[in-house]
């Protein structure tokens, strides 16, 4: 059975048409990407890829810090929040890996990602029936948040890289 987060990845990725070069499909229902978000972690991300790790969270630790008293309400929220920014980059990732694979490969990668989503639902279920009362939804997402974002970081880490455009020469006029 395929987990309902995985739903959409799995239709897009198994459907007949080339979806693979298309753009990003908006979050799942809930989540909104705020452009201002989106561009905090490019941001941070483009320090490189050794950087990429600590950028993990910073959008939900700032968004919990920011709602004042009951931080425990909010962590859930604020986590799901980052989660869409990462979840955005993880399906480009995914279609621009696509490009290079055949139709087999394909295949095998929405296996692997549908093992994957998963695991991560098992996974952070558990570890957030193994907090304390009232703090269970706000780890839960955390867990998500933080497998997300480590997964779009291994896989936009595994895309070639375009080489460096090198400056062109000045126009020659020829007389």
């Amino acid at each position: 059975m395929i987990p309902l987060n995985a739903l959409p990845l799995f239709l897009l990725m198994a459907s007949a048409t080339p979806l693979w070069a298309q753009a990003p499909s908006p979050p799942p229902a809930g989540n909104t990407v705020l452009a201002s978000d989106r561009a905090q972690l490019a941001t941070c991300l483009r320090e490189g890829r050794t950087a990429a790790p600590s950028c993990i969270g910073m959008i939900a630790v700032a968004c919990v810090r920011a709602t004042g008293v009951d931080q425990r309400a909010a962590e859930a929220g604020c986590a799901r929040r980052e989660e869409a920014v990462w979840r955005e980059r993880l399906l480009l990732a995914l279609r621009l890996k696509g490009r290079s694979l055949d139709a087999g490969q394909r295949n095998r990668v929405v296996a692997l990602q549908v093992a994957w989503e998963s695991f991560v639902a098992q996974k952070c279920a558990f570890y957030g029936t193994t907090q304390r009362e009232g703090w269970q939804l706000g780890r839960q997402a955390g867990c998500e948040l933080r497998e997300v974002a480590n997964r779009a970081i291994e896989l936009e880490a595994s895309l070639p890289q375009a080489p460096p455009r090198q400056p062109q020469a000045p126009p020659r006029i020829i007389r």
